[in-house]
């Protein structure tokens, strides 16, 4: 530990600063500034100090600080430095000077550390620290530090660390260190994996932040922190080949920091790679302990470990690794920079397995569906006694706040799907040689948690397909009169019950007559079909349907939009497309907000019952005759204050015996779904309920028209309709009636 007092040994200097932070933390310092405090003691701790065995250990306890531990913590961390290796006596003091440390008390003002040094300190330097010399005491230092003199073999930063030759291969040795390591504690091995995840998260798009303002100090240290943490907990941990790369990589971070190293697109480059090869190394980390072959990254890391030693000893310049580094990378307009460190939020927050949750959700499902039952119930109803009666009500007012408290827990923020496009962006744009802008909204929205994991996938290749296919390249642009930086935008907001994404470009536009010539080439419609423009869009849909001239590294096989629509479908979704040539494209995404529960209105149909989303309803009516128009003897249309609505009459749709034939003798309940209205013709309305979801099955998953099924109040089962499937449905029967006539 530098700056050492006359006579002081490392721990003494340590266990006063750790006194003015105690005193700090009873004077009401912000926690945040009581864990950077923290990571700082740590880290200015020197690998030959007698503290260094518990330098990371220091680490691990600040990123775990909350506001009930923060006294705890402190203590333990006391303890860790009492136990430390004693100094040798009469060792010399680095310096004359008074120490440091005990000048003043800790103020939020005051505390202000030097930046780390990259190199050995003087002894007049205050705070140094070395990366490079850490080591574990307990761990000798890697090949790859232990070889620097060797020739690098280098790293092509422009080169795709995701093809086959680096990912697909069986690990032949697959670091059996490390997952020894981690088969030793699983618990905390599991808790590890979970905060890592969370800080290359935080690291990814802070580092993207940081490549549009490379100046901002405070962007900086959000990245260096979560890269500090990561490595000293893999080094407690003993995880030594992912301590090695975020080691290496928070040294290079560490000299931006000091000032001794400019951050550049080359920078940039190594940030990513590494918090991609780490991501993989720590995701795979459960499976290889229970046996799984994991993913062989032994030249991937070695490369990255190469090029970030390149740069830290000032080697080329980004023009040499980087071909598109001429390129501006993708800035991402009005979302805040993420913060590196959010442990502030864990004051609150328990980390509960998905699987345990979703049987929670199951089971408060369960209990609504029981509870409505029990409301219903004949007996019940006829009761009389008021005491029975009020505590039934208070029965339903509970279930409904459990419930509602229980679909909240579902909820999370679409940010974290929104930022990883932002790097998609980024990296397709440098690959593409086309400037891209990317401007996000709405990032706060939140949705159903299984709603944002299918639509990861859709997101992706739609903003591939906008970045190859719609966005010109920067020459065609500028001759078009464009601005040669494109744009590419990405919102979401909730519009009455659902969850509405729209990606839209500023490109060329879907060229309408070859997305035609193309179908009829493929087969997919006649030559003389009769088709809307909309439906002619809606082809590039298909599967292996693509216009692309080429196939590309990005897109062109026509298989990425048929997954969109797949997987928009089988959420309960649609997409729509608005384009105009020359100007751009966009893309709607419409979702429910939650696949539990839908607050709907129950139908009847002769004997049977439907639900229909209320979101969906605009209006129910007992028509006029004069509002009734027929074709073919037949109930086709409904006028409404003048304005002519296609009818479909449910008991025919579904074949059920029984049903109301006279639409005036009928109710008619109007439906509306993107601007489309239909008049749906039903015997009755039963009432308004909340019922949960349950999925029909493959046998029944495809039905046009039903989303899914429900177990109503009387115990019987309710099919949910689909407004958006019920107007396909009634588009069909008018085109084949007007085929007819």
């Amino acid at each position: 530990m530098t700056n050492r007092g006359m006579g002081s040994s490392d721990r003494e200097i340590a266990e006063k600063a750790l006194d003015r932070v105690r005193v700090a933390v009873d004077d009401g310092i912000p926690l945040e500034d009581v864990r950077v405090a923290l990571f700082d003691l740590g880290a200015a701790i020197d690998g030959d100090s007698e503290l260094a065995p518990v330098a990371d250990r220091i680490s691990v306890l600040a990123a775990a600080l909350t506001a009930e531990n923060v006294h705890e913590m402190i203590e333990l961390v006391r303890s860790l430095l009492a136990n430390a290796a004693p100094d040798e006596a009469g060792e010399p003091s680095a310096s004359g000077a008074e120490d440091a440390y005990a000048s003043e008390p800790y103020t939020t003002q005051s505390y202000t550390p030097e930046p780390y040094a990259t190199e050995a300190p003087a002894a007049a330097v205050d705070y140094g620290y070395t990366p490079a010399a850490y080591q574990p005491a307990d761990v000798q230092a890697s090949a790859s530090y232990a070889q620097a003199e060797e020739p690098s073999v280098g790293y092509d930063a422009s080169m795709d660390y995701t093809s086959a030759h680096y990912v697909e291969t069986p690990a032949a040795q697959a670091a059996p260190d490390d997952v020894v390591a981690y088969a030793a504690d699983q618990e905390l091995g599991a808790m590890f994996v979970a905060e890592a995840l969370d800080h290359l998260a935080t690291i990814e798009s802070t580092i993207l932040q940081l490549e549009i303002t490379p100046d901002d100090v405070k962007l900086l240290n959000d990245v260096f922190r979560p890269f500090h943490t990561v490595k000293g907990n893999a080094g407690v941990l003993g995880l030594m080949s992912i301590q090695e790369v975020a080691h290496k990589i928070e040294t290079l971070l560490d000299l931006v920091r000091s000032g001794k190293h400019a951050m550049g697109p080359a920078e940039v480059d190594a940030v990513l790679k590494g918090v991609d090869l780490l991501t993989l190394m720590i995701r795979e980390l459960p499976a290889r302990a229970a046996g799984h072959v994991g993913t062989d990254v032994t030249r991937r890391r070695a490369d990255l470990l190469d090029f970030v030693t390149i740069l830290i000893e000032g080697g080329p310049g980004p023009e040499q690794f980087e071909p598109a580094a001429a390129i501006p990378s993708a800035p991402v307009a009005g979302i805040p920079a993420a913060k590196g460190d959010r442990r502030e939020e864990s004051q609150s927050t328990v980390k509960v397995n998905t699987r345990k949750l979703d049987a929670l959700l199951d089971m408060v499902g369960e209990l609504v569906i029981a509870q409505s039952i029990l409301a219903e119930d004949p007996v019940l109803v006829r009761s009389r006694d008021e005491r029975l009666n009020d505590r039934l009500g208070q029965l339903k007012r509970i279930t409904s706040e459990l419930q509602r408290n229980a679909m909240a827990m579902r909820m999370v923020p679409i940010r974290q799907t929104f930022q990883k496009m932002a790097r998609l962006v980024r990296d397709l744009g440098r690959q593409s040689d086309k400037p891209i802008t990317l401007v996000l909204s709405g990032e706060e929205t939140e949705l159903d948690r299984k709603v944002v994991e299918h639509l990861n996938d859709p997101l992706m290749h739609m903003i591939r397909n906008c970045i190859d296919h719609g966005i010109e390249p920067a020459a065609e642009r500028a001759a078009a009169g464009k601005p040669i930086t494109a744009e590419l935008r990405l919102s979401a907001s909730h519009q009455a019950g659902s969850i509405v994404v729209v990606i839209a470009d500023d490109g060329a536009g879907l060229n309408t007559e070859k997305i035609r010539a193309k179908a009829v080439e493929r087969g997919l419609i006649a030559e003389d079909a009769a088709l809307s423009t909309a439906e002619i869009h809606q082809l590039i849909f298909h599967a292996g349907f693509s216009t692309a001239d080429r196939v590309t590294e990005i897109s062109g096989r026509g298989v990425g939009m048929d997954v969109v629509r797949r997987n928009v479908e089988a959420l309960r979704g649609r997409i729509d497309i608005q384009t105009a040539a020359g100007r751009g494209t966009i893309f709607t995404i419409r979702l429910p907000l939650t696949l539990a529960i839908v607050d709907g209105l129950v139908l009847r149909v002769a004997s049977e019952r439907f639900v229909i989303p209320t979101f969906a309803v605009r209006e129910s009516m007992r028509p006029q005759s004069d509002q009734v128009h027929t074709l073919q003897g037949r109930s086709r249309m409904i006028r409404v204050r003048e304005k002519l609505i296609p009818l479909l009459h449910l008991g025919d749709t579904f074949g059920i015996q029984g049903a109301c034939q006279q639409v005036t003798d009928a109710t008619v309940v109007i439906l509306e779904d993107a601007d489309r209205q239909l008049a749906l013709v039903v015997d009755e309305l039963v009432g308004k309920y909340e019922v949960v979801i349950k999925s029909l099955g493959d046998a029944f998953g495809n039905v046009r028209g039903v989303a899914g099924g429900a177990i109503l109040g009387d115990g019987r089962i309710g099919l949910i309709l689909d407004a958006g499937g019920l107007l396909a449905l009634s588009a069909g029967m008018t085109d084949a009636v007007g085929t007819a006539a």
